[in-house]
């Protein structure tokens, strides 16, 4: 992360705070130290403020991961109760749930700490009594929420993931997730990602908050930029700073490095022909593989990770992280049949399932447009089989009425 800042903006000036010491076990006593190096590290910048002439602190940045979040939020604290003087920011990096969740503000970061406060929830995830190693309530001025805050995609579920390295596997277990968040913002200082804000993640990956223009909604960028995205809302008055009011964004990632892809609305509409009706409803799972005009090989993404009644004549939607910058020129669309032993209806004893798809739109975000693929005829898709859409299929239809 220092050597991306510098290389960001080589006129900054970067300080790693050293306290491996101090935040050993036990937690307990790691969470007292945090008190009194977050004290001492208020002291080193008002000195360092007073020999280089700073007159203000607005250009001033802490950035501090699980603790470290805490103890940037004390410094903080003293800045503004001994000096007078407030931090311009602190980023909180998945701050530590475990002895500060459902605290007073004064033993924990909040919006106060500095004039703006961002934080990213990466393991909310509860593992031992409804406590996880990040906190999932929103305590800052703006909170990110990373596919949904917690169970990061490709970290471990289970600490049996490497046969005979138990210690390692518990670790990565334990870690993974947790240390997405560090991973996430290092990569947003170089890689800038738009987020739309939202009440809640079900609603995200529904595809129910996808409209920067729409009331209520804001769009900021994520990670380092978020502070510039968010003043300038609140220059345009289309944002009113409040203390116990923050604002929630929530965002899906890639699987593996690059994490910050752009997200994309799909929505497939399912075909309402007399085939179509004929078949009934079909439950299972979409996938797809969309290939950009990069011409990189694409690589499945899940539409539905749980198994889903699709009907005919209906719209479904999902939010979905892309593997690709460019334009998507095609989409191949799976299939895959999962029979509910509960309901008859989804039974196909005579005939092989099949889904008829009529076409699949893509909403991007970032470019706030509108892409329509269609299938070059209307036969349904079964399973292990791909349909390919395309957008010249669906001005080929209407041509063609």
């Amino acid at each position: 992360m220092m050597n991306r800042l510098l290389d960001r903006e080589p006129e900054s000036t970067v300080i790693v705070i050293d306290w491996g010491p101090g935040s050993d076990p036990p937690y307990n006593q790691a969470c007292a130290n945090i008190r009194l190096v977050g004290t001492i590290t208020a002291h080193v910048i008002i000195e360092i403020a007073q020999q280089v002439g700073l007159k203000d602190l607005d250009k001033v940045h802490m950035i501090g991961h699980s603790l470290g979040s805490h103890l940037s939020g004390y410094t903080g604290y003293t800045l503004r109760k001994e000096y007078n003087v407030t931090l311009g920011r602190i980023t909180g990096l998945d701050p530590a749930e475990l002895a500060f969740a459902d605290t007073d503000e004064m033993v924990r970061l909040d919006p106060s700490d500095a004039k703006f406060v961002d934080i990213v929830h990466s393991d909310a995830t509860p593992f031992v009594s409804n406590i996880g190693l990040g906190l999932y309530a929103p305590i800052g001025h703006v909170d990110f929420y990373p596919n949904g805050g917690f169970n990061q995609p490709n970290c471990p579920v289970t600490f049996w993931k490497e046969q005979n390295r138990f210690v390692s596997s518990v670790f990565q277990y334990f870690s993974c997730s947790h240390s997405r968040s560090y991973m996430y913002f290092t990569e947003s200082i170089t890689t800038p990602l738009k987020v739309v804000s939202c009440g809640s993640y079900e609603s995200y990956n529904a595809g129910e908050c996808f409209d920067c223009s729409a009331s209520n909604a804001h769009c900021v960028e994520f990670g380092l930029n978020s502070h510039a995205s968010y003043e300038q809302l609140v220059n345009q008055n289309k944002l009113i700073p409040r203390k116990n009011t923050p604002i929630q964004f929530f965002f899906k990632t890639n699987s593996y490095d690059p994490f910050l892809m752009p997200n994309v609305k799909i929505t497939i509409k399912i075909a309402d022909t007399r085939e179509s009706r004929q078949y009934g409803a079909e439950i299972g799972k979409i996938f797809l593989y969309i290939a950009g005009q990069d011409g990189a090989e694409p690589k499945r993404i899940d539409f539905n990770e749980e198994p889903r009644l699709f009907e005919p004549g209906l719209n479904y939607s999902s939010v979905i992280a892309v593997h690709s910058n460019t334009k998507p020129m095609t989409v191949k669309i799976g299939w895959k049949y999962e029979t509910n032993l509960l309901n008859p209806f989804t039974w196909r004893l005579l005939s092989a399932p099949r889904v008829f798809i009529k076409q699949v739109k893509l909403q991007f975000l970032t470019q706030q447009t509108t892409l329509q693929m269609c299938p070059s005829n209307g036969v349904g898709i079964s399973t292990n089989e791909l349909g390919v859409f395309k957008e010249d299929n669906c001005k080929h239809k209407q041509q063609h009425g």
